[in-house]
């Protein structure tokens, strides 16, 4: 059931398609073929809006975390950190301090697997996009790769852990280190 709230698109375009092809067949049974795909389709739909899934919630958790970023906004991206992860947080300022993230700053290539407890998951991702170096007001444009972990703590998913990855050979590096 999981692919289908994940990506119900190739589903609904093989449905739509079925009804246009029946439509277009003129067969005295086109109509109600036609009808019947469109009202499954319309039914998934809906269906797949109304479903939040995990991986869904953590790719939430990470837009938010980014706007936090844009707007320097510490609380928020407090929030999101496991109170576990103090040094996370203490690392998260460090950046803060050191540069400011333009609107065109995005998340690219994400992919969320949540484990097989559900209390985990990781999401490795792309974060492309201009900043300002805040010491030298210099604007440069970078490319990074990054693996998270992500835990559940009641209902919220929380950051535990992050791993920046060098964007060309997916080597470790360190989370702040300039390149």
């Amino acid at each position: 059931m999981s692919w289908l709230s994940e990506n119900p698109w190739p589903l609904l375009l093989l449905l739509v398609g079925t009804a246009v092809i029946a439509l277009i067949s003129g067969a005295s049974k086109g109509r109600s073929t036609c009808g019947i795909c469109l009202l499954t389709a319309a039914g998934l739909y809906v269906f797949e809006s109304a479903v939040v899934t995990p991986s869904e919630e953590v790719e939430v958790q990470l837009q938010i975390m980014l706007v936090a970023f844009r707007e320097h906004n510490q609380d928020v991206i407090n929030s999101c950190i496991d109170d576990k992860s103090p040094k996370l947080r203490e690392t998260a300022a460090e950046g803060l301090n050191m540069v400011t993230l333009t609107k065109d700053f995005h998340i690219k290539d994400l992919e969320v697997t949540v484990e097989a407890n559900g209390q985990t998951a990781k999401a490795e991702l792309r974060a492309n996009g201009t900043l300002k170096v805040n010491q030298s007001d210099m604007i440069t444009r970078v490319f990074s790769r990054w693996k998270t972990i992500w835990k559940r703590v009641g209902s919220q998913w929380k950051l535990a852990e992050v791993i920046r990855l060098n964007p060309v050979n997916g080597q470790e590096m360190g989370i702040l280190e300039t390149r």
